[in-house]
């Protein structure tokens, strides 16, 4: 939706001005970035929002951008065929402004030769003025270069998030190849690299241009014989640099894969993490882990040392050929012979071979990576997509007129392959109501989704009415307002919107949120009760107008008072969905004695169908549900009259009279102090090689300028004469190969220790991330967080290990480059340090001036960015609504405008760091011309010889480039920070108590004594989970507890080994000592605990059963004996040291793995969460309800009074 909809008529008037305002621009306007001039302003004195930036060309810019994309199978060549125009216009201005740069050293040429033949002042003002011209022409072509590349760049990526989104959209429900992560990592990281390979591929284009003109003019200068050893040298270069690449895609990809393992491996352990703590095992992961690190950064090592040693080679090439040309050239001829003009010219044409040559690592770096991220979305593309059954394909047309539903023994299939529903067959008429039970798994859900189109039908004849309107199991709230996830898009009107919320008893809860229904409810509505979730998402389905209603547990999520009353609203004889079909998928038979047919399910097939009276007196099942429906009911009525009235969690003000509650366990989103990142990064990395690496390429640089000092020296008559009259040329040469040999060298040495201060510093970045996932506290680790741990663990430390050095290395090379070409021209021409240093001051103050808008843009480009993903994957996860609900059109449309708003903070980031560049270039060009004034002045008043005025104009013709260089490098890095500062901010997440406050015995715990007084656990700040439990146990004692879903019992246990979050007064003596007084690791590495889910490593069976190594294999098989997992392990081809996951194995197999490691571990005392085959064995039980005891006594006891323990529950509960 556009954003103007929701503003005000003022607002909207006041955008639509400041929109034609925009349009009104000037093509010379648009040209010199004025506009951006305005944005930067309001950068410095206020916040930006999207309507601040320049506009796009089109309101609907994606959906123009995407008509004409035809996907050929292949991303790479599907892009080109879509932008090959725009690629051939940005590639021309290019071209374009490469003529103007060598239009610029032809007419250095002229000025240097001006000087040979003593001509007027006159005519050098009029060259350098030529010269500025030329360069000025070039920085412009440039810019347009830039914006067009830029431009297409955004676009790739909105077309190629386009196709993901709406092949994300059209994936099967029961994908679990690609899951909210992947979907994430092809949306930014994939798509983001393709496009970015961009830019590269037209550097790589234009370089072999330059490189020619370059060799040309070298040829044309030096002869025939010098070019032929340059070819040579070049050649040998193509050899090197190809081989290098195929070493470095090879390598690369084993880094990947590495990665890969890495990051699947810290996925499990973060989803593990309960079981982790529970075992005592950090200390074992963090070695396993910092081991995958390490090989990980092994293998990173050698790629980039493959890389660093070719990219030394590259970036002094220039050098080279320098000294191979003079050389050469030497050994045939005299030195002295060579023209002045020329031998400095070529100064400058070595100095402009830099930039080609030192680009084409990271283009065949960039291009790498874009081919292999092309190849994972290919494979995404081609993955099978969902079935379509509606009316306009079904295969058998209605018998009669007033039939929605007709299915004859049909299977249905998720893969075409394995058949999960079998020989079904019924029939709904227009208005008839049935419902689906059965046990947990029989197949309910899946009968829905075959009705809606999601299973494919395999075998048999099925026919649907076309409008569906569904409500799945599990509600899925989008991070919108709760109105807009009523009306799911659809248009609104008030008094059908009015019946729907009284229909769903939304009313009272509505009111009670601060701005109504126009609330945001945030992240899969995490404001809202699961009550509050399951009215809404019942909301979305009635709203919509359909002639099949199919309800998939849809009031399960709800209380059972509130369930009742929605149920009699939306289903009862005046309900709002009396006159409609209705499909019912439930377990609560209370609510399904009025439906017209009850159909009983098993294992995937209806086992026998009727009434509601009828099946009573047949079916087992029916009775079993209607049993447990009962007790579930008794059970929750009997505290429903003690219960407050509901209320949005965001008004509960119970938390706040619980002054004593431990805070530093709730502060799961602490703030950080903005603190400068540069110093925490190179403090984790190595002073010695960081050091070397610094000195390195200084003397790189110095012995550069000796060497152009000398050539100079040796190519002036005048100091000849008088300093070495007699000197032979071989000295000469001598001299010039070792200043060459030293430069190179030092490069080499540099590039090794930047490897290494690299390494370094990713593993120590690594290791404060580790250390911080496995020191907070159970309760921070929410979903949020630990998205955001795998967030840091994935692409921040991505851009840590390679973008962000090699933005620092190529800024700080620039830099001293910078200085390098300045001192050369201040120690030949003195005055020009005064213009030097006024130089140096505006860059600093424009880069204080531009830095802080460019991090307030970025920011936005970020929030946008972030918002589209948000918007995408939930989209993705809510697929199977948006198919059933035909809104796929509808969400691309809105995908697509998220998208505009997302390009439109891109081009304005490229817009304004182009307006940066267009400034610093321009007053970079009045440096050069004068620097040509200057010198030109100086040359005439005799202050300096031709020789310095050639080197001085030669040396500072390429300062624009390098100027323009460093400020894009430097505004990368700056835009790079968030990431570092994100991995700073971890050394301040909260931390468990690592520290005994008490003498603990080795022994402790003697005898297994448990003293609980007080105990108040709450699951977050807003919710109280156990509340004054008081109770004993002791020594040698085995005690039960029962209760319903969610009454404390698993928070109970967890609270033994401190992983629950209990108040200041609450107290857990154990043999004479408090628990709260411990660290987690003593107490969790002495008290053993079976968790209620079983988590599989995805390693050996023997490393899941025993991780730390710590037992022999003996003690192991007694433990698999013990658990009857012998058989099991038998029958495994590798045995204990066969490879398992969470997906071979049964539930069963999984929880007898849990009690091997318990029984492993040992201890005195034991806290099993729920295991319930050994309910029968405790010598004492007791009976918890909503954290509260309800009654003690001894099973037998029990038992002998109410025939079981589910009935004991029963009665207690009446």
């Amino acid at each position: 939706m556009n954003v103007s909809v929701n503003l005000s008529k003022n607002a909207r008037q006041i955008q639509t001005e400041t929109e034609n305002e925009q349009k009104k621009n000037t093509y010379v306007s648009r040209l010199l970035e004025l506009p951006v001039s305005k944005l930067l302003e309001k950068c410095r004195s206020s916040e930006i929002t999207v309507d601040d930036l320049p506009i796009l060309d089109d309101d609907q810019y994606s959906t123009r951008v995407m008509s004409g994309f035809k996907w050929k199978r292949r991303v790479i060549i599907s892009i080109l065929m879509k932008f090959w125009k725009s690629f051939a216009s940005a590639f021309a201005f290019r071209i374009t402004a490469i003529f103007a740069d060598y239009a610029s050293i032809l007419l250095l040429k002229y000025l240097i030769d001006s000087a040979e033949i003593s001509a007027a002042l006159f005519n050098f003002f009029v060259i350098a003025v030529l010269i500025l011209f030329f360069m000025q022409l070039k920085s412009l072509l440039l810019g347009v270069h830039t914006y067009l590349v830029g431009e297409d760049s955004a676009l790739m990526v909105t077309v190629l998030n386009n196709i993901i989104v709406k092949k994300a959209l059209h994936l099967t429900s029961e994908n679990n190849e690609y899951g909210r992560p992947k979907i994430t990592k092809l949306l930014t990281t994939h798509s983001e690299a393709v496009s970015n390979a961009l830019t590269y591929v037209h550097h790589s284009c234009s370089s072999l241009i330059e490189l020619t003109i370059a060799i040309f003019w070298i040829w044309e200068t030096l002869g025939t014989r010098t070019i032929i050893v340059v070819l040579i040298v070049a050649l040998g270069y193509i050899v090197l640099n190809f081989i290098d690449s195929y070493v470095y895609k090879k390598s690369l990809r084993v880094q990947l894969d590495c990665r890969d393992q890495r990051v699947e491996f810290e996925k499990t352990v973060l989803n593990s993490m309960e079981t982790i703590k529970m075992f005592s095992w950090e200390t074992h992961f963090i070695q396993k882990l910092k081991a995958m690190r390490g090989k990980e950064l092994s293998v990173f090592r050698k790629t980039l040392s493959i890389n660093s040693f070719m990219h030394s080679l590259n970036v002094t090439s220039p050098f080279v050929i320098f000294f191979v040309c003079f050389a050469v050239y030497g050994l045939q001829y005299e030195i002295s012979e060579l023209r002045f003009e020329d031998a400095f010219v070529l100064i400058a044409i070595f100095n402009y071979m830099r930039r080609p040559l030192h680009l084409i690592i990271p283009s065949l770096e960039a291009v790498n990576k874009a081919l292999h991220s092309a190849n994972r979305i290919n494979q995404f593309l081609i993955v099978k997509q969902s079935p379509k059954v509606n009316s306009k394909n079904a295969p058998l047309p209605p018998l009669e007129p007033d039939v929605d539903i007709k299915i004859e023994a049909a299977n249905f299939s998720w893969n075409e392959k394995d058949d999960i529903m079998k020989d079904i067959s019924f029939q709904v008429k227009k208005g008839e109501k049935h419902a689906f039970i059965g046990f947990p798994l029989c197949g309910k859900s899946s009968l829905l989704f075959s009705i809606t189109g999601e299973l494919k039908l395999t075998k048999g004849k099925m026919w649907v009415s076309k409008g569906i309107s569904f409500a799945p199991a599990n509600p899925y709230i989008f991070s919108q307002s709760l109105k807009d996830n009523i009306l799911f898009g659809n248009e609104y009107v008030k008094s059908k919107y009015d019946k729907v919320v009284a229909a769903c008893d939304l009313k009272k809860d509505i009111f009670s949120l601060p701005r109504c229904d126009a609330t945001i409810l945030g992240d899969k509505g995490f404001i809202l009760t699961s009550t509050q979730k399951g009215q809404i998402s019942l909301a979305r389905c009635l709203y919509e107008d359909a002639d099949i209603y199919a309800l998939d547990k849809a009031f399960a999520p709800m209380d059972r008072a509130t369930s009742k009353k929605v149920f009699q609203r939306v289903l009862g004889e005046n309900g709002y969905l009396r006159e409609k079909t209705v499909i019912l998928a439930t377990n609560n038979i209370e609510l399904i004695k009025t439906f017209s047919t009850v159909h009983v399910l098993k294992n995937g097939n209806i086992e026998t169908s009727g009434s509601y009276s009828q099946l009573l007196e047949e079916s087992e099942i029916m009775n079993e549900l209607l049993n447990q429906s009962k007790i579930d009911q008794i059970i929750e009525e009997k505290y429903s009259d003690e219960k407050k009235p509901r209320k949005t969690v965001m008004f509960d003000d119970k938390v706040l009279k619980k002054k004593k509650k431990k805070q530093s366990m709730e502060d799961t989103a602490p703030t950080f102090e903005n603190r400068s990142v540069y110093p925490f990064y190179f403090r984790n990395g190595s002073f010695i090689f960081s050091s070397l690496y610094i000195l390195l390429l200084v003397a790189r640089f110095v012995l550069q300028a000796f060497a152009f000092f000398y050539v100079s020296f040796w190519l002036d008559p005048v100091w000849r004469k008088n300093e070495c009259d007699n000197c032979p040329q071989y000295m000469f040469l001598q001299m010039l190969s070792f200043l060459a040999l030293s430069a190179i060298l030092s490069t080499m040495l540099s590039y090794t220790f930047y490897v290494l201060t690299n390494v370094v510093t990713s593993r120590q970045m690594y290791k404060h991330i580790t250390n911080a996932m496995f020191a907070v506290p159970m309760i921070f680790l929410s979903q949020n967080n630990k998205e955001s741990l795998m967030h840091m663990l994935t692409s921040d430390l991505d851009i840590v290990d390679t973008q962000f050095p090699l933005f620092f290395k190529v800024s700080f090379e620039s830099c001293l480059h910078i200085l390098m070409i300045f001192s050369i021209v201040c120690v030949n021409v003195p005055v020009f340090a005064i213009f030097v240093v006024a130089f140096l001051i505006f860059l600093v103050g424009l880069l204080r001036y531009f830095l802080p808008a460019l991090h307030k843009i970025s920011s936005l480009e970020e929030q946008k960015r972030d918002l589209f993903l948000c918007g995408s994957t939930e989209d993705f996860e809510a697929r199977l609504l948006v198919r059933t609900f035909m809104k796929t059109r509808q969400t691309l449309a809105k995908t697509s405008e998220n998208a505009d708003v997302l390009t439109r903070c891109r081009v304005a980031k490229s817009s304004t760091l182009r307006w940066l560049s267009l400034r610093t270039e321009f007053i970079s060009n009045l440096m050069i011309c004068m620097c040509f004034f200057i010198a030109s002045i100086c040359l005439k008043v005799n202050y300096i010889g031709n020789a310095q005025f050639a080197l001085s104009v030669a040396s500072i013709l390429c300062i624009s480039e390098l100027v323009s260089t460093f400020i894009r490098t430097t505004c990368g890095l700056e835009s790079l920070k968030p990431h570092v500062q994100r991995i700073s901010n971890v050394r301040e997440y909260p931390k468990e108590p690592l520290i005994d406050q008490c003498t603990i015995r080795d022994s402790w715990p003697d005898d297994g004594k448990i003293e609980i007084k007080n105990l108040n656990v709450f699951a977050n700040k807003y919710k109280h989970v156990i509340k004054d439990v008081s109770m004993s146990v002791e020594e040698r004692e085995n005690l039960g507890i029962i209760g319903k879903a969610g009454s404390g019992k698993s928070q109970l246990a967890m609270t033994l080994i401190l992983m629950s979050s209990a108040d200041n007064e609450s107290h857990i003596i154990v043999d004479e000592l408090d628990i709260f007084e411990m660290s987690v690791k003593t107490l969790r590495s002495r008290i053993t605990v079976i968790p209620q889910n079983a988590k599989i490593f995805n390693d050996t069976l023997r490393s899941n059963i025993d991780p730390c190594c710590q037992f022999a294999d003996s003690d192991i098989w007694l433990a698999i004996e013990v658990c009857q997992l012998r058989e099991y392990v038998r029958s495994l081809p590798d045995g204990l040291h066969q490879m398992v996951s969470a997906e071979s194995m049964t539930n069963e197999q999984k929880s007898q793995v849990n009690v091997c490691r318990a029984l492993l571990k040992g201890g005195q005392i034991f806290v099993i969460d729920q295991a319930t085959k050994l309910m029968n064995e405790p010598t004492k039980s007791l009976v918890n309800e909503n954290g509260v005891i309800l009654t003690t006594d001894t099973p037998q006891n029990l038992i002998s009074e109410f025939g079981s323990l589910q009935k004991c529950l029963l009665n207690l509960s009446n």
